[in-house]
C-alpha cells in the first residue's frame, strides 16, 4: 500500500507535468475526449473495482462529455485543491489511502517534434479528469454517509440518509475557490460533529509533539482512532427534523434536546444505566419513537430472567413471591389471571405456559414510571428504586433497558405538550397514586440509542469513554484498520 505522502506526491507529479505540457501548447482549444477516457477505463485491469463507471457515465453525460477539471489544454486550479484536500482526508477522521484512483505515473512524453505530442497529452488530461472525479465521489459518498453500512456495525437506526446530488456538487467543486465549504454542506450538521473534527486536529497536532515519549503516542493514537470511529457513526445519523432523545451507551448518559440545535443550554442531561457487558445483555443500537409514558407500571419479567434467576429463588424461598410482589399470570395485559403459586403453576411457568409479574410500588424493578417507545428489542427506559448505582462511574447493570436517574424530570419534559400540562409536580402525584396509568404523548419524540466513545465539549475539552461492548474494536475491523483502541 502506498504511503500517503507517496500519494501526494505523484498527484503534484502529475499536475506539474500537465501543466508544463500546457505551456509548450498555449493555444490548445480542442475538446477532451471524456468518453474514449470512460472507455478505456471500462477495458483496464488497473481501474479501481470500489469505482463505480456507471456513475461517472452518467455524471459526464448530464454535462455532455466537458470534462470538469481541465480548461484550454491544462487543469484547472481547483484540480490541485481537490487533489490537496484528497491527501488531507485525515482531517475528516478518514484515510488518504482510500482515496488513490490517479495513475502512478504518466506515460512516457514522445519527442517534441513528433505531432502525436498534442494527442497523447489530451489523452493523459482526460484519463485524469475521470480518474479525479471517482476519486472525489467516493469521497464525498464516504464524508456524507460513512464508509460502513451501519447495519454491519449494529446501528439499527431505519432512517435512510438524503442523497447527494452529484451534479450539483462536483459543479460547485470544479469551479470553487474554497471547497471544504461546500463539503461542509455534505457533512453532518451537528455543532459537536465540528467540534469533533476541531478536536482530531488538536490531538493530530499533540501527537506530532510528542514523538519522543512512547507512551504519550500510544495514548494519543487511541484517542485519535476514538474520535475517527465516532465521526464515522455520527455520519449515519439523519438530521434532526424534531427534538430528540439522545442516549450514549458508553458515557452513561442522556440528552434531551429542547431544539433541534445540540447546543448544551438547549439539552437536558442525565445519567443512566444500561445493560451489562455480557454480549446477551447489551443495550441494543438502535432509533424508536416514544409514545407513551406508564405510572405506576407493572414488570413483565421476561421469560429468560424467569427461567435463570426467579424459577431458582422461588423453588428455594416458599415466600420468595409475595417477598418479591411477583405474581403468576395466565395471560397479557394489566387485567391476566392472576394464578396460585403451586408447584403445578411453577412448571408451567418453567415451560412458557404462565408469565411472571412484579406489581406496581416503589420496590418495582421498574421504579415508578416507564417511557414506552415500541420496538424489536423489548428495551425502553424506566425509573429503578436502586439509585445507589448512580454514584458508579461505570453503570453497566441493567439487562439491557435503560434505567433514568432523574425519571420525574424526563417525564415531564416528555409530557410538555400534553393538553393536562403535566408539571413535575402533577408527574410526582401520578407516581405515588394508587392505580397504574398510562398517558400518550401529544407527538411521538425519536428516541437514539448510540454508542459513541470520543464527545468534544463547547469548553474545548474533550471526553473519552470505555469501550464497553467491543463497538470500537469491531468498527476497526469493518474499515479494515490495525486494532489501536482499548477498553
Amino acid at each position: 500500500m502506498q504511503r500517503p505522502g507517496t500519494v501526494f506526491v505523484l498527484l503534484v507529479l502529475i499536475l506539474s507535468a500537465c501543466s508544463s505540457e500546457a505551456q509548450e501548447l498555449p493555444n490548445q482549444t480542442e475538446r477532451l475526449d471524456v468518453q474514449g477516457a470512460l472507455a478505456r477505463a471500462r477495458s483496464s485491469r488497473e481501474w479501481p473495482k470500489s469505482t463505480s463507471l456507471d456513475t461517472l457515465q452518467t455524471i459526464y453525460r448530464s454535462r455532455a462529455f466537458s470534462p470538469l477539471w481541465a480548461r484550454a489544454g491544462s487543469l484547472t486550479s481547483q484540480a490541485s485543491a481537490i487533489a490537496r484536500l484528497l491527501q488531507a482526508a485525515e482531517e475528516y477522521g478518514l484515510q488518504s489511502q482510500d482515496y488513490v484512483s490517479v495513475p502512478a505515473s504518466l506515460p512516457e512524453r514522445p519527442p517534441a517534434a513528433q505531432p502525436t505530442l498534442k494527442g497523447a497529452r489530451l489523452e493523459r488530461l482526460a484519463d485524469y479528469d475521470i480518474r479525479l472525479t471517482a476519486t472525489l465521489v467516493r469521497f464525498l459518498t464516504d464524508v456524507h454517509f460513512g464508509r460502513v453500512d451501519p447495519r454491519r456495525a449494529g446501528f439499527d437506526l431505519q432512517v435512510a440518509r438524503p442523497s447527494l446530488d452529484f451534479d450539483l456538487l462536483l459543479e460547485q467543486l470544479s469551479s470553487a475557490e474554497d471547497a471544504r465549504s461546500v463539503i461542509a454542506t455534505i457533512e453532518p450538521q451537528f455543532y459537536h460533529y465540528v467540534l469533533l473534527e476541531q478536536a482530531l486536529a488538536r490531538y493530530r497536532l499533540l501527537q506530532r509533539g510528542r514523538r519522543s515519549s512512547e507512551h504519550a503516542t500510544a495514548v494519543y493514537a487511541t484517542r485519535i482512532r476514538k474520535i475517527e470511529l465516532t465521526l464515522e457513526r455520527w455520519r449515519w445519523l439523519p438530521a434532526f427534523d424534531s427534538p430528540p432523545i439522545i442516549v450514549n451507551i458508553p458515557q452513561f448518559r442522556l440528552f434531551a434536546f429542547r431544539s433541534t440545535a445540540d447546543r448544551k443550554a438547549e439539552i437536558m442531561q442525565m445519567d443512566v444505566i444500561v445493560g451489562r457487558t455480557y454480549p446477551k445483555l447489551h443495550t441494543p443500537v438502535f432509533a424508536a419513537d416514544l409514545k407513551y409514558v406508564i405510572f405506576r407500571p407493572y414488570w413483565d419479567v421476561p421469560a429468560s430472567i424467569t427461567r435463570t434467576e426467579m424459577i431458582p429463588a422461588m423453588r428455594a424461598r416458599p415466600d420468595y413471591l409475595r417477598a418479591q410482589h411477583l405474581e403468576i399470570i395466565r395471560g397479557w395485559g394489566d387485567s391476566a389471571t392472576i394464578v396460585d403459586p403451586s408447584p403445578q403453576a411453577i412448571q408451567e411457568l418453567e415451560a412458557g405456559r404462565l408469565r411472571l409479574r412484579q406489581q406496581p410500588g416503589p420496590d418495582n424493578a421498574l421504579g415508578l414510571v416507564k417511557f414506552m417507545l415500541p420496538n424489536p428489542y423489548n428495551v425502553y427506559l424506566h425509573a429503578t428504586p436502586a439509585q445507589r448505582l448512580f454514584s458508579r462511574s461505570r453503570r453497566a447493570f441493567s439487562h439491557g433497558c435503560i434505567r433514568v436517574s432523574d425519571p420525574v424530570a424526563l417525564a415531564a419534559y416528555v409530557l410538555r405538550d400534553t393538553p393536562e400540562g403535566w408539571t413535575p409536580g402533577a408527574v410526582a402525584k401520578a407516581m405515588q397514586a394508587s392505580h397504574s396509568s398510562r398517558v400518550d404523548l401529544a407527538k411521538p419524540i425519536r428516541v437514539m440509542i448510540l454508542y459513541g466513545t470520543a464527545l468534544a465539549l463547547e469548553d474545548g475539552s474533550t471526553s473519552f469513554f470505555p469501550d464497553i461492548y467491543g463497538e470500537d474494536r469491531k468498527l476497526e475491523r469493518l474499515l479494515g484498520l490495525p486494532r489501536v483502541v482499548t477498553p
